[in-house]
């Protein structure tokens, strides 16, 4: 009989850029809305407890998709409150996510583009290899179903 192996990889189909700047989170989105054409919004925070779960660390998250719906960016703030998303990245404030694109030279010409914009100080792509809490950048939407709601009438 075949045996079954259970795998448990995260899919990696997306790169991952470093965004260091003084800039506000909400700044920094305004500007990158701009040069990306898309629309960036607040979604639920990343939420982390320690492992004594004597406390959390929370770091902010932006959503964005171009205007194709082809292309999907994520920005996490990888600093707040003396806590680091990604340790390997410690000296990036923020982190640019992005999948979907297919245009060879995307991701050059738009690092190339995220350089000009005003307080960015220095921009990179940080190889997923050397990425090694990946987990930390995974993002699960949460959805509201509403179930109708049934109205009785006794008679």
């Amino acid at each position: 009989m075949a045996e079954k192996k259970i795998k448990n990889e995260l899919d990696t189909d997306y790169a991952v850029i470093g965004i260091a700047t003084p800039a506000k989170e909400y700044k920094l989105c305004y500007h990158l809305n701009r040069l990306l054409v898309c629309d960036f919004n607040k979604v639920r925070d990343l939420i982390f407890e320690s492992t004594d779960r004597t406390r959390s660390s929370q770091f902010s998250v932006f959503k964005g998709i171009s205007e194709n719906g082809q292309t999907e960016y994520w920005v996490y703030a990888n600093k707040n409150a003396g806590e680091v998303l990604l340790p390997e990245a410690g000296n990036f404030d923020f982190l640019l996510r992005v999948s979907g694109y297919t245009e060879e030279g995307f991701l050059k010409n738009m690092l190339e583009e995220i350089r000009q914009l005003p307080e960015v100080l220095l921009t990179t792509e940080i190889p997923l290899k050397k990425i090694k809490n990946k987990e930390r950048l995974v993002y699960v939407e949460e959805t509201t179903s509403r179930k109708p709601v049934i109205k009785r009438h006794d008679l």
